[in-house]
């Protein structure tokens, strides 16, 4: 697993623990037809939520479904998360402003 993989693993563990927008993800995901209702499902019960969202995160991209994925994550001197996502028909934030 690659040190960008990571990073983005621990930022979507992150914004899941002080969120919980994981699943706001996945459901915008599945409005936006990328993924399937049973993907839904399945990750929502997964033992590793965060790095399963991080592989459908990246494997959307990689088969060109988002026009744009990007992960903002510092720390100091507040933290704050922003996980943009762009599709052909919408445009969506997660974030956190601590």
């Amino acid at each position: 697993m690659s040190f960008k993989a990571k990073r983005e693993i621990e930022c979507l563990l992150r914004l899941q623990t002080l969120t919980g927008q994981l699943e706001e993800i996945l459901y915008f995901l599945r409005s936006e037809d990328l993924i399937t209702d049973s993907l839904v499902k399945t990750t929502k019960h997964s033992s590793n939520m965060p790095k399963d969202v991080q592989q459908i995160l990246q494997d959307v991209q990689l088969t060109n479904k988002v026009q744009m994925l990007t992960y903002e994550w510092s720390v100091l001197p507040v933290e704050n998360i922003i996980i943009t996502i762009i599709t052909d028909r919408a445009q969506k934030l997660f974030e956190y402003n601590g």
